[in-house]
């Protein structure tokens, strides 16, 4: 009875198969019946009766299938004790099972529009449209090759070597998606022919067994109509519009390069195709999973390096490593005017001006023969709204923030204690200061002094803002390590959050009699008389240090730059291995400088490095607007391999942060080449803006700083 069941089975299966078999001959009439529509009335008419005819037979086919099935059922005891004495009968069954299989698969290889239903024929005709449309766009508008190839090694890396006649579905491509979907990473393993027919057969509607079939029937008529760089091109330009809500098969992927970048496809560098060719399926993932993007790029690099499709001998800023993970959003206003069909809404001018900060910055680095440097630019708005960028760079090189880190402190202390009490508080120049480590036996190891290096040293007293705003690392330092003290005098509450960044045990281990009479010294400094058996151990010299430049480090990280390298020591004043990418920096300084209201009003921190412009390191640029009122900072690396500068300002009643930042391509930047070099760029790009009818306003100061304004002005 066993084989009885099993044979009953496979005859049930056999009868399904061929039914359904003929309803699709009949679906297959019918729609040979309507593709003639346009012949005439006449060619319809038999069209239709030749379908009617076909459904007919199918039907009958498919009655007389039933009823022989049903015979063949009742008679399968029978039959199958004859099949288990002769098992030259089993053999030919399954001879004939593997025959109409093969003959099936012979059908969907040849026809496979035929199989596919209706919805591939309208979808076949929609491609032949699209197509017509792509070959009248410029061609370089609607595609590039190192995009495609970009796309192909992220999606199909066998997508320009696959035989026509071969079916474009990857078998490793799917098996490695399972295993990672398992891992509850999301991957799909679909070949880019694939792609193309999900976008035309359901868009981004979630598919059935039913739909992943259609597709594949329809992605190997897709690897036949047209050439493998068209069905690229295709695939990318619908991708990136579909990404902004719209639907452009002809320049898609342009529109893409431009909310991107800001920049159309023809002008992108090769680190801008390589990114623009994951984004356009996969924007929102490459957010979504920024540490595995960044594994995707490097991989994608690699594969087309060995494709002799990327030149790896030409230095790139993708070569260091680790690489940040790319967190792109848009350019405002470009997905807007794309998904409108050409509504005005990208700010075109700020986009446009970038040429002009390039040009600006390369006449400053010819006082520099000889030196290749790679360069990013950035315009940002409130909550990190990117409104201009350069290019990838801008969000994916990174560069060494320097004394910008210096900002934390004197945004800590003014938030403490106030503005103008920071603005009171001068200390005497001061050129070394205890070292702060993170445990007694490195104390033991390394020297106790640390004495940074001033550009400009100090040559009188001067309180946190001015020793900010000119760079004086020195004196910095000093207002950082008595800050402790000031805290624990008049901001307790404080100074209990601060001290909560270390543990008891550690607390312990950094407490000596050397630091408590260190402390000591430091009430000195505020006007206070304590003794060095005095001194608690959350105050003690090392102990309290260490808690505050946690604390600061902490504050960084919440405001979006990141510090994680940042040690536990005066040294990260200076921003000492500090690595962030240009539109990190921006947005950070962005909630810095600006009150948070969404206004042009300075913040405090802000308008205390204002109130220093003509004399800080924005100095230069103060000059060439002397009637501009803004605010922003320098920085340079310590290993003089990054210069960053920014400026923030108002614009049409918005507050914005420029922001600008490079490093070489090998080597260290020469003497000389700092952060203010990098200024003669932003004000080219200023004087582009005035020249666009788009001149820059002064930021808003607080009340307090108009005052102090007022004063200075009346002296």
């Amino acid at each position: 009875m066993r084989a009885a069941e099993v044979v009953q089975g496979f005859w049930r299966d056999t009868v399904a198969s061929f039914t359904h078999d003929a309803r699709i001959a009949a679906a297959a009439g019918r729609k040979a019946a309507h593709a003639v529509v346009s012949a005439g009335d006449a060619a319809f008419s038999a069209a239709d009766k030749l379908a009617r005819s076909a459904v007919s037979a199918g039907d009958a086919a498919a009655r007389r299938a039933l009823s022989s099935g049903d015979q063949f059922v009742r008679a399968a005891p029978a039959r199958a004790s004859a099949i288990a004495r002769d098992p030259k009968t089993w053999r030919r069954s399954a001879a004939g099972c593997a025959g109409a299989m093969v003959a099936l698969a012979v059908v969907a290889l040849a026809f496979p529009l035929a199989l596919g239903g209706s919805a591939s024929v309208e979808a076949a005709t929609q491609f032949r449209q699209d197509l017509s449309r792509y070959h009248a766009a410029p061609p370089d508008s609607r595609a590039a090759p190192l995009v495609s190839a970009a796309a192909a090694a992220y999606e199909d890396r066998a997508f320009f070597a696959r035989p026509a006649w071969l079916p474009p579905i990857s078998p490793l491509g799917v098996a490695r998606a399972i295993a990672r979907n398992l891992r509850g990473i999301p991957e799909g393993g679909s070949t880019i022919p694939q792609q193309l027919a999900k976008l035309y057969l359901r868009g981004i509607r979630r598919g059935s067994l039913s739909d992943k079939a259609r597709e594949a029937l329809f992605a190997v008529w897709l690897s036949r109509a047209a050439p493998r760089e068209e069905i690229a091109g295709l695939y990318l330009n619908l991708s990136a519009s579909t990404t902004m809500g719209a639907r452009r098969p002809a320049d898609g992927l342009d529109r893409l390069s431009l909310a991107l970048f800001g920049m159309p496809l023809r002008r992108l560098a090769r680190e801008d195709q390589l990114v623009l060719g994951a984004a356009p399926r996969g924007i929102y993932w490459l957010r979504a999973h920024p540490q595995m993007s960044a594994q995707r790029l490097a991989a994608a690099r690699a594969w087309l390096a060995s494709q002799g499709l990327w030149d790896a001998t030409a230095r790139s800023y993708l070569d260091d490593a680790p690489m940040t993970a790319p967190d792109f959003r848009f350019v405002e206003g470009w997905t807007e005017e794309v998904a409108s069909g050409g509504l005005r809404s990208a700010d075109a001018d700020l986009i446009s001006a970038v040429d002009n900060f390039r040009e600006g910055l390369a006449d400053a680095l010819r006082e520099f023969p000889g030196v290749s440097v790679r360069a990013g630019f950035a315009a940002l708005g409130p909550n990190g709204t990117v409104l201009a960028r350069s290019g990838a760079e801008a969000a994916l090189m990174q560069v060494n923030y320097g004394s910008v880190a210096k900002l934390e402190l004197l945004n800590f202390e003014a938030e403490a204690f106030g503005p103008e009490s920071v603005r009171e508080l001068p200390l005497a120049p001061g050129k070394c200061l205890r070292w702060m480590w993170a445990t007694s036996e490195k104390r033991r190891v390394h020297g106790g002094s640390y004495c940074p290096n001033d550009v400009q040293p100090a040559d009188h007293p001067m309180a946190l803002d001015e020793a900010v705003a000119r760079s004086i690392n020195s004196m910095t330092t000093r207002h950082a390590v008595l800050l402790p003290e000031l805290l624990a005098t008049r901001r307790p509450d404080l100074f209990q959050q601060v001290a909560a960044h270390l543990t008891v045990a550690e607390r312990t281990a950094l407490d000596s009699p050397a630091d408590r009479a260190l402390a000591s010294g430091q009430y000195a400094a505020v006007g206070m008389t304590v003794a060095p058996d005095a001194v608690t151990p959350a105050l003690s010299y090392t102990a309290a240090g260490v808690a505050l430049f946690r604390t600061l480090k902490e504050r960084r990280e919440r405001a979006g730059l990141p510090a994680a390298s940042l040690p536990d020591d005066p040294t990260q004043l200076l921003g000492n291995d500090s690595r962030a990418t240009v539109e990190q920096i921006g947005s950070y300084l962005h909630k810095k400088l600006f009150s948070s209201d969404g206004s042009c009003t300075l913040s405090d921190t802000g308008a205390l490095l204002a109130l220093h412009r003509k004399e800080g390191t924005l100095r230069w640029l103060a000059q060439r607007w002397p009637k501009l009122v803004f605010t922003g900072k320098t920085g340079s690396s310590p290993h003089d391999d990054s210069a960053v500068a920014a400026v923030a300002l108002c614009l049409d009643t918005k507050p914005v942060v420029l922001v600008a930042g490079l490093r070489p391509l090998e080597g260290t930047l020469p003497l000389g080449l700092r952060g203010s070099v990098v200024l003669r760029g932003l004000d080219s790009y200023l004087r582009e803006l005035s020249r666009l009818s788009r001149r820059p306003d002064s930021a808003e100061l607080p009340p307090w700083a108009m005052v102090a304004t007022a004063v200075e002005t009346l002296r």
